[in-house]
C-alpha cells in the first residue's frame, strides 16, 4: 500500500509538472506572439543580408555612429565618435531631401557633449578627423551647404551660430540675441542662399544669409519649435511647433508664414520624400540633382505615439501611422519606400537586459500601393539615445572586396584610425539610491556634489567648484515616471559639456545613484544637460557647472580657459584633433 501511495504521488506530481509545463509553454507562446501591429516576415524567413540602402544614425549618449542596413534592419557596426552625438550630414551636397546628395566619401556627425564635429571616411568605415569648435558654443545640430564646402551649426548653449569651413576647420561664429537664446534644429536651402534655424526659447525661426553669414530676419512660429526642414524645391520650410501641436509652413520666397496647420500632439521633427524630374525615386550619383520635387512631409508625434503624413499640395494631414512608442526623430529611405520612427521608449517591448532599457527604431511601409502600407515591418532595440539618422544608396560606398582598394586609389598617404575613449579621466560607479539632500560639501578634501534629477530639471541648478578640486558627483533620478508620458522605465542623463563631457556623461536609471569622480582642471562655465530623452520638456533639463580660477575670479562665458577647453584633453592624443580657428569672413 505504501508503494502504491508512492507511485500515486509520483504520477500525480508528474502530471502536475506536465500541466505546469504546458501552462508555462502556453505563457511562453503568448509572450513570443508577434503584435498585431507588426507585419511579420511570412514563414519566419530571415531578412536579406545584402542591402540596397544604408542608414547612418547618431547614437546619442553612447557617443557612436551606428550603421544599419535597409530594408534588413540589421546593425552592421558602431563607430566611436565621442560623448553625445546628434546630427548626421553626408558630404557632397544638401540637394534633395534630408538625405541630401551624398558623394559617398564622408559623413559628418556633431558631438553635443564634446562640442565637436566628427568626420568619418565612408570608404574605410573609420573615424578620420574630429574638429573641435570654439568655446563657448554648445553645438546642437549641423547642416551641409549646397557646395559641400561648409557646415552650418547651431550653438544651443551660447545663443550663437557657426559656419565651419570643412577643409580647414576655420569657424565663423555670430551671435543670435537677445538672451535667453537657444538655436536648435537647422537646415539650409538647396540653392545655397539661406540657412533656417529654430530658436527654441524665442519661439521663432531665424533666417540667415550664407554669404555674408548673418541674421537677416526672425519669423515668429508656434511655441518651442523643434524640427526646421526644407523641401527639395527650397520653396517651403516645415517647422514642428512642439508645444503648439502645429506645423508652421514658411514661404521661402516671401520669408513669411504661409500656413499653420494642426498636425498632432507633440510634433518634433519632419522629413520629406524626393523625386527626380521624371517622377521616379531620386538616385544620387545617377540622376541630376536639379528639378527635384516632393509630395509628402512626414512628421513625428511624440505624445500621440504616431507619425503623420502631410500633403504638400493640400498642406493638410492625409494619414496617421501608429508607432511604438514616443517617436522623436524621423528618417526616410533614399528611395521613399520606408519611414523610420526613432522611438524614445520601448516600454514592455523587449526582454530585460540590464539597468538601462534600450530604445528602438521602427520601420513602416510608406509605399502607397503596397499591401502592407502604413504597417510596421521591422522593429529593433538600439543602444544609446539616438537623435537622427540619414540614408544613402549602398552603391555609393566602394566595395573593397572587389578590388576597389587597389583600383580606386581610396587611400593616399597616411590614414590615421582614430579611437576616442568614451569616458576619460574619471571613475564611475553605481550605489544604492541615496537620500542625501542636494548641495555641495567637502569630505576628506573632496568636493562632494549631490544632485537630484527630475522632470524637468536639476537641483542644485548651479554648481561652483575651484580649479584643481577633486570632485565626486552624486546624481539621482527621483522621478517615478516621466511627466505626461507616465513611462515607468525612464532613464535620465547628466553630462557637463566640453572638456568634462567624457568625464561625466552619466546614466541615471531609477532606483540607484550614479557617481562619477574626476578633477576639475579647466576653468570656465559649462552647461549641464540631460542626455537621455526623458519626456516632452527634455531640452529644459539644464544646470551650470562653474570651475573658478582663484587667481582670475568667478568664471562665466567670458572668463575661462576656453583655449585649453577646446583641446578636449582625454578625447584624442595631442595632434590628432583639428582645433578650429575662430575666423571671420569665410
Amino acid at each position: 500500500m505504501q508503494g502504491k501511495n508512492k507511485l500515486f504521488i509520483a504520477v500525480a506530481l508528474s502530471a502536475s509538472c506536465l500541466m505546469s509545463g504546458a501552462a508555462n509553454a502556453a505563457d511562453a507562446d503568448k509572450s513570443l506572439a508577434i503584435p498585431g501591429w507588426q507585419n511579420a516576415v511570412p514563414g519566419g524567413k530571415d531578412t536579406p543580408t545584402i542591402d540596397p540602402m544604408i542608414l547612418y544614425s547618431s547614437g546619442g549618449v553612447d557617443g557612436k555612429m551606428a550603421v544599419i542596413g535597409l530594408p534588413s534592419f540589421k546593425t552592421y557596426r558602431h563607430i566611436d565618435c565621442g560623448v553625445d552625438t546628434h546630427e548626421i550630414s553626408f558630404g557632397g551636397s544638401n540637394k534633395g531631401n534630408k538625405n541630401g546628395t551624398p558623394d559617398g566619401k564622408y559623413v559628418y556627425l556633431n558631438d553635443k557633449g564634446a562640442n565637436t564635429i566628427c568626420e568619418f571616411d565612408l570608404q574605410t568605415g573609420y573615424l578620420a578627423r574630429i574638429i573641435a569648435l570654439p568655446f563657448p558654443f554648445g553645438v546642437h545640430h549641423i547642416a551641409m551647404s549646397t557646395d559641400g564646402k561648409n557646415l552650418f551649426a547651431t550653438g544651443e548653449y551660447s545663443g550663437k551660430m557657426a559656419k565651419v569651413d570643412i577643409k580647414s576647420g576655420k569657424t565663423e561664429v555670430i551671435d543670435w540675441g537677445p538672451s535667453p537664446s537657444a538655436p536648435d534644429y537647422i537646415d539650409a536651402t538647396r540653392n545655397g542662399k539661406y540657412v533656417f534655424a529654430g530658436n527654441y526659447y524665442h519661439s521663432t525661426v531665424g533666417v540667415f544669409s550664407t554669404s555674408p553669414f548673418k541674421l537677416i530676419k526672425e519669423i515668429p512660429v508656434g511655441k518651442n519649435p523643434h524640427g526646421t526642414d526644407i523641401n527639395p524645391e527650397s520653396t517651403m520650410v516645415a517647422v514642428s511647433d512642439k508645444l503648439s501641436a502645429t506645423m508652421t509652413i514658411i514661404d521661402v520666397e516671401k520669408l513669411a508664414v504661409k500656413k499653420v496647420l494642426p498636425t498632432c500632439a507633440g510634433p518634433l521633427h519632419s522629413v520629406m520624400d524626393v523625386y527626380n524630374k521624371d517622377g521616379g525615386s531620386y538616385r544620387a550619383g545617377i540622376d541630376s540633382p536639379d528639378g527635384l520635387t516632393s509630395k509628402y512631409v512626414y512628421e513625428s508625434c511624440f505624445v500621440a505615439d504616431a507619425n503623420v503624413k502631410v500633403s504638400y499640395a493640400k498642406l493638410e494631414v492625409v494619414d496617421e501611422i501608429p508607432t511604438h512608442y514616443r517617436t522623436g526623430h524621423i528618417s526616410i529611405a533614399p528611395d521613399n519606400s520606408y519611414v523610420m520612427a526613432l522611438n524614445k521608449f520601448s516600454t514592455g517591448l523587449f526582454s530585460p537586459t540590464g539597468i538601462v532599457f534600450p530604445v528602438n527604431f521602427e520601420m513602416w511601409d510608406a509605399r502607397e500601393k503596397s499591401p502592407t502600407y502604413g504597417k510596421t515591418l521591422r522593429i529593433m532595440p538600439v543602444d544609446g539615445e539616438p537623435h537622427n539618422a540619414k540614408g544613402l544608396m549602398a552603391y555609393l560606398i566602394k566595395d573593397w572586396t572587389k578590388g576597389e582598394a587597389e583600383n580606386g586609389g581610396l587611400i593616399s598617404g597616411r590614414t590615421d584610425l582614430l579611437d576616442p575613449p568614451h569616458r576619460a579621466f574619471s571613475k564611475r560607479y553605481f550605489i544604492p539610491k541615496e537620500n542625501t539632500p542636494p548641495g555641495i560639501k567637502t569630505v576628506d578634501g573632496v568636493k562632494e556634489i549631490h544632485m537630484k534629477a527630475f522632470s524637468y530639471g536639476y537641483i542644485p541648478r548651479q554648481v561652483r567648484v575651484n580649479k584643481g578640486d577633486k570632485v565626486r558627483l552624486f546624481a539621482t533620478n527621483i522621478d517615478k515616471a516621466s511627466g505626461i508620458t507616465k513611462n515607468p522605465d525612464v532613464t535620465m542623463g547628466l553630462t557637463i559639456y566640453g572638456p568634462y563631457g567624457q568625464r561625466s556623461n552619466m546614466d541615471l536609471p531609477r532606483g540607484v545613484t550614479s557617481v562619477h569622480e574626476f578633477t576639475a582642471d579647466i576653468a570656465g562655465e559649462y552647461e549641464i544637460f540631460c542626455t537621455h530623452f526623458c519626456g516632452p520638456l527634455h531640452l529644459e533639463m539644464r544646470a551650470a557647472f562653474f570651475v573658478d580660477d582663484p587667481k582670475k575670479g568667478p568664471s562665466n562665458l567670458a572668463v575661462g580657459e576656453y583655449a585649453e577647453a577646446q583641446k578636449l584633453p582625454g578625447l584624442l592624443e595631442e595632434g590628432q584633433l583639428t582645433v578650429a580657428e575662430r575666423a571671420k569672413g569665410l
